[in-house]
């Protein structure tokens, strides 16, 4: 059953100054709502039993809502049990009523939300709602359908109503501003709440105003946590974990997300060995931050013992461990959770239903297609995102508002895929269906998928930059940079990390239509809110480290040189020290970022320091290469390529041959293995060692090494001209020269006409990126005229 809400529903705030309006009366907002209509249909559905989830951000109406909804079933004879943890758990399922509407708060952090589903499924009479409310729906609500059919047929037909966040209060000026707490009674409170001593023990649901006492008890005082929660008994865990997992998920707003996710993670060590309640926390929404990624991979290890013998929720614990692992950078040890998982799921007894089987193998597949792209197996990535799109499609066809988001988001992750295969237009394609897909459902349910479809945006503008199509790049980034200041306004602390990213994407689309200025700004903005993230959690500072070297070349880029030297510094500064505490994530970036400090050290003028920092980044890359070729010989030919530039610039030119040709040995192993997807690296590699050959006056081997360069670029601008062209114009430049040094005049002025003529193209299109270009190309062909001995006709050959 679906619930149908109007799109551009009206918000009536909340008046402070008039008197309160008892739930069910019809002067109560609430009963203005549509929400609330929709909510009674439900209710009166034919279904034994059904669910219902109610997301929304704190304090937009989910709890006033129930209740009114509560009032109004209470007066027509109905039972309404609050579930707010075990006992009520257990209450609920001891004594059925005949008609009953269970409502749980904090759904996403009931350990028992399992068991109390699986025995209102298996009710034979009477009628059961459930109504689940959360603040958003994430993996938790995934877990749910591993291994229990009933319970994942239920999920699967739940709906989802969506409260989008409340206006705030208008003013009321008689009212005085609160008085601040003293700090002794602060942190009495918090002690209080954290353990739920208010409560009598017991692990009932929080209030905002709990987790604003906690968050600021964990900002005074950094040893806060660690004297209030040792020896915690197996209650008082679970309370407080489930308080610090609320302020995690709304986002810190006192204290630091770091103190957040360490109070978190000396909590959940303290957890009972209990599989439900190890398996809630486990699959608990994200966190950047290290401490609270390692507390989700071993509260899933712990969960995978405890769970052995039910291989669908130790399949599920697998899942939660890779997907932590994931995002604290580990992925070779994420990769085998996920093997594991899938293991596990392929292992599962003949006639197993497949109503919650087949989901769960879609997501291990699409996880581990991730896991496998990081880690550069991309043939291997593609294969599993291939099967997760034909999976979620085949679900999608069945339950389309469950399994579309799903759909979208592997049809995008594929896109990826495809094109670092070199499979452009193919990519281009899932990557568009994905958006178009992800268009559709955000008109259902704007909250959960607005991020995916500003993520899916700037990724489809990264496929048509991939093309050469710079303008609907553009376009693409630029409504995804739109998308994410829309949902800023909503959440700034959730959604300013998407902001960043979009921001970043879109100075890069800026710089590649010639707009350096403007793609500075847009990158400087991203470099400025990345900087407030890292300030709360040292997650974002890969992030910060990625703007400041995008910002270096930017700079560079605008005659602001020194400026720009000092941003690649700090980004070299910055990954030196994430790479001495994870080198798997962060070496190959290091190394990136030191040949960028080498190409501005060279603009600069310091040919030894340009010198020693791409070495560094090239010896880096050799032995990364060594371990994993197929993941950094890219990477590895492109640094060897500049070495090389750098060697001759301080007059070792000789010296330079030797990497240039080692760049092309790496670069045909690349596509000797994977055919064309490297073709473009190939290209590139032969152009730059023409080009060395003929400093060193070897002027046949320039020959031949250019002429299979500029083949290798025409047959890949004949596809893509948008994006080859301007290196097809380069290798036939580096050709004209080669020949003219070994005498053959004629044929180096066909090349160079040639070359100029696209340049001259180019310019018209892209006037600041190709003009000082196009000029070099007529002086050539100037030059090449009159050494012929002829006459400058003025006719360029296109």
């Amino acid at each position: 059953m679906d619930l149908r809400l109007p799109p551009h529903r009206a918000r009536t705030p909340r008046a402070s100054a008039v008197r309160p309006v008892p739930l069910g009366e019809p002067g109560h907002p609430a009963a203005q709502r549509a929400e609330i209509r929709a909510l009674l249909h439900w209710a009166r559905s034919r279904e034994a039993v059904a669910v219902c989830l109610v997301t929304g951000p704190p304090e937009a109406g989910k709890t006033c809502l129930a209740q009114d909804l509560g009032a109004r079933l209470g007066r027509r004879g109905w039972t309404v049990q609050q579930i707010r943890n075990d006992d009520d758990v257990r209450a609920a399922t001891e004594r059925p009523a005949r008609r009953r509407l269970l409502v749980v708060d904090d759904a996403d952090t009931l350990p028992g939300l399992r068991s109390l589903l699986l025995a209102a499924a298996r009710q034979d009479r009477g009628r059961t709602r459930v109504l689940l409310l959360a603040r958003r729906t994430t993996v938790w609500r995934d877990r749910l359908e591993h291994g229990t059919p009933a319970v994942c047929a239920l999920i699967r037909a739940s709906p989802v109503l969506e409260l989008p966040a409340r206006e705030p209060d208008p003013p009321v000026p008689s009212r005085q501003p609160a008085a601040p707490l003293a700090p002794g009674r602060g942190a009495v409170l918090a002690t209080a709440m954290l353990l739920g001593a208010e409560k009598g023990g017991t692990s009932g649901s929080a209030s905002p105003r709990d987790e604003s006492v906690v968050a600021r008890a964990l900002a005074d005082d950094p040893r806060f946590a660690e004297r209030v929660t040792t020896g915690l008994s197996a209650r008082q865990a679970v309370h407080a974990a489930r308080l610090l997992a609320r302020i995690m998920s709304a986002g810190p707003r006192h204290a630091s997300a770091d103190a957040v996710a360490g109070a978190y993670a000396r909590v959940t060590a303290q957890l009972p060995d209990d599989a439900d309640v190890l398996e809630t926390f486990a699959c608990h929404p994200q966190y950047l931050t290290g401490a609270f990624m390692r507390a989700r991979v071993s509260l899933a290890g712990r969960a995978v013992v405890l769970l052995d013998g039910d291989r669908g929720r130790q399949a599920a614990a697998y899942v939660a461990m890779a997907d932590a692992l994931k995002h604290d950078g580990r992925y070779a040890r994420a990769l085998e959770a996920a093997d594991k998982a899938l293991r596990l799921l392929a292992g599962m007894p003949a006639g197993t239903s497949r109503v919650g089987l087949e989901p769960a193998v879609a997501g291990a597949r699409a996880l581990r297609g991730m896991l496998l792209w990081f880690r550069g197996r991309v043939d291997e990535a593609l294969d599993d995102g291939e099967a997760a799109v034909a999976a979620y499609r085949e679900l999608a066809g069945a339950h389309p508002a469950r399994y579309r988001p799903a759909l979208a988001s592997a049809m995008m992750n594929a896109g990826s895929a495809l094109a670092e295969l070199g499979r452009a237009r193919e990519a281009l394609a899932a990557s568009a269906e994905g958006v178009a897909l992800a268009r559709i459902v955000a008109d259902d349910e704007p909250a959960q998928i607005r991020p995916m479809l500003a993520k899916g945006l700037w990724n489809l503008g990264k496929r048509h930059a991939e093309l050469g199509a710079a303008d609907d790049a553009y376009r693409c980034t630029l409504e995804a940079v739109e998308t994410c200041r829309e949902l800023v306004r909503d959440d700034p602390y959730r959604y300013n990390p998407d902001l960043a990213s979009a921001l970043s994407y879109l100075g890069a689309r800026l710089s590649e239509l010639g707009r350096p200025a403007e793609a500075a700004r847009a990158t400087a903005e991203a470099l400025e809110l990345r900087r407030r993230l890292a300030e709360q959690h040292e997650g974002y500072l890969p992030f910060v480290a990625q703007t400041l070297s995008n910002l270096g070349i930017l700079n560079a880029q605008l005659g602001r040189r020194r400026l720009g030297l000092e941003r690649e510094r700090e980004a070299v500064t910055i990954r030196r020290r994430l790479a001495a505490s994870n080198p798997d994530r962060y070496l190959p970036e290091l190394a990136a970022s030191l040949s960028n400090l080498g190409v501005t050290h060279s603009v600069l003028g310091n040919a030894t320091d340009a010198l020693a920092a791409e070495d560094e980044a090239t010896g880096i890359l050799r032995e990364l290469a060594t371990e994993h070729p197929e993941r950094h010989l890219p990477g590895l030919v492109k640094s060897l390529s500049n070495l090389a530039s750098r060697l001759a610039e301080n007059g070792r030119t000789p010296d330079a041959v030797d990497p240039a040709e080692e760049a092309v040995a790496a670069s045909r192993r690349l596509t000797e293995h994977s055919g064309r997807q490297h073709l473009p690296v190939l290209g590139t590699s032969l152009t730059n060692l023409a080009g060395t050959y003929a400093d060193v006056d070897r002027y046949d081997d320039a020959v031949t090494t250019a002429q299979e360069a500029a083949d290798v670029l025409d047959d890949l601008a004949r596809v893509q001209p948008e994006k080859y062209e301007p290196e097809l114009a380069l290798a036939l430049t580096n050709l004209a020269v080669a020949q003219a040094g070994a005498g053959d005049v004629e044929a180096a002025l066909t090349g160079a006409r040639r070359a100029a003529g696209l340049r001259a193209r180019l310019a018209d299109e892209n006037p600041s990126r190709f003009r000082e270009l196009a000029e070099r190309s007529d002086d050539l062909v100037r030059t090449l005229e009159a050494a012929r001995g002829g006459r400058p006709d003025g006719q360029v050959a296109s």
